[in-house]
């Protein structure tokens, strides 16, 4: 044997090794950090004032994963446009927006995990392939859904929600009924998406029942009606291009919907909606929307600042005076962005999604992206948009789907090549 073709081989093989246990990593760190991001758990499993381990453990697991990638060849190169630029630009900006709150160590906190996070985004959708994300994910999804199937169970104590409001309906292993809905409707969407790239029958059928089961029993009628369109979606853009076009300029859509119900409370003062003899409120979240819409010329172009509005004690007392409640929760991310970002960090974030949906099109029509690939990002991407309608899902630091849409922002943002040039691509060494 040639010894050259032997120092070769010996010398290439620990980096080989190395590579793929690098992968190995990557992937367990987004089973985990899925775990311990997608909400907080019940006081009974970890108790209050301790919940910030979980926040702990998933950006240890960011770290992880960033440190990792080192070891990993770029799967996916970005092009520096500017779709690129914005999307960074806003990110960046609702980092630094923190040097204009009252820098309480939360608000500080919050800042810091969103840029480690970015970071993690960037990291992981350049070095992790599509569906090894999806697998991981679906994975740490599956485990937090049947711990909650099992508490409902063998533990309702725990697992189902004994207050009045939610008397009877399933928590699981988190909080709030609201968290284990999201959570199941997710863990719908990837297993449609895993099934349509080959995954069979039997762990499909498994992991949509146990996943709709919660859905149902949680009673979260608006997360489940979701996931189903988002369902539908990955399905019918494979049947048509014309759907998959049509569906990459929802986001657009949902975010011109959100200026006009933005506006509205603005204009009117209401604090509920009003069409004819009918008041939406739905379940007094709208009255937290107007709250916070009203103070909107109190800092317009900056806004208050990451975590800066609920943490003014003025702000906070005001509102629990009058209501007798209140949440430091927006349960609207448009609403969130304007508040705390200002018409300034509106318009960035806007701007990057008119940009993704216009570079998603051209990537469509260029062909320059896998078709199965091209779906999920849509479907993910709408059912993140349609979520932060009635829930606060944008900014958020350190949960991962929210990352995970990031991730995807940043995965329409590659290059435009043929086909052609893509098979040569992948014939390189």
């Amino acid at each position: 044997m040639d010894g050259r073709a032997l120092d070769s081989s010996t010398w290439q093989a620990p980096g080989v090794e190395a590579e793929n246990f690098a992968r190995t990593v990557v992937n367990w760190s987004i089973t985990i950090n899925v775990i311990v991001s997608m909400g907080t758990f019940h006081a009974a499993l970890l108790p209050t004032e301790i919940t910030l381990v979980q926040q702990a453990i998933a950006l240890a697991m960011w770290g992880v994963l960033i440190y990792a990638s080192l070891f990993i060849r770029a799967c996916l190169r970005l092009a520096f446009n500017l779709d690129t630029l914005v999307i960074i630009a806003f990110y960046a900006f609702a980092t630094i927006s923190v040097f204009w709150t009252n820098l309480d160590a939360a608000a500080l906190m919050k800042a810091a995990a969103l840029a480690i996070t970015t970071l993690g985004a960037f990291c992981m959708i350049t070095r992790v392939d599509i569906d090894d994300i999806v697998k991981s994910t679906t994975r740490g999804l599956f485990v937090l859904i049947a711990a909650s199937a099992f508490c409902a169970i063998v533990l309702p104590d725990i697992g189902i929600d004994q207050a009045w409001m939610h008397n009877g309906q399933w928590q699981g292993v988190f909080e709030s009924k609201q968290t284990l809905g999201f959570a199941a409707a997710y863990l719908m969407f990837f297993a449609c998406y895993r099934k349509m790239t080959g995954r069979g029958w039997l762990p499909f059928l498994v992991t949509f029942a146990l996943a709709s089961a919660c859905v149902v029993f949680s009673e979260s009628r608006g997360a489940g009606a979701l996931s189903l369109v988002a369902c539908a979606l990955l399905l019918t853009s494979l049947w048509s291009i014309r759907c998959m076009q049509v569906y990459a300029v929802l986001p657009c859509i949902m975010c011109v919907a959100a200026v006009l119900l933005i506006l509205y409370f603005y204009a009117t003062g209401y604090d509920s909606i009003h069409i004819f003899d009918t008041t939406i409120n739905f379940t007094e979240r709208t009255f937290i929307w107007q709250y916070a819409i009203s103070h909107f010329d109190d800092a317009p172009l900056f806004g208050f600042g990451i975590n800066g509005f609920w943490t003014n004690p003025a702000i906070y007392d005001y509102f629990n005076q009058n209501h007798g409640w209140v949440l430091d929760n927006y349960h609207n991310g448009y609403i969130a962005i304007l508040v705390e970002t200002g018409f300034f960090g509106y318009f960035l974030f806007a701007a990057s999604v008119f940009l993704f949906s216009y570079k998603m099109l051209c990537l469509i029509a260029g062909r320059a992206i896998d078709r199965l690939h091209c779906a999920l990002i849509v479907g993910f991407v709408f059912l993140n948009c349609q979520t932060n309608f009635t829930e606060t899902v944008f900014l958020r630091s350190t949960m991962f789907t929210s990352v995970l849409l990031i991730a995807f922002f940043l995965a329409a943002c590659r290059p435009m090549s043929s086909p052609r040039a893509r098979l040569r691509e992948q014939e390189q060494p």
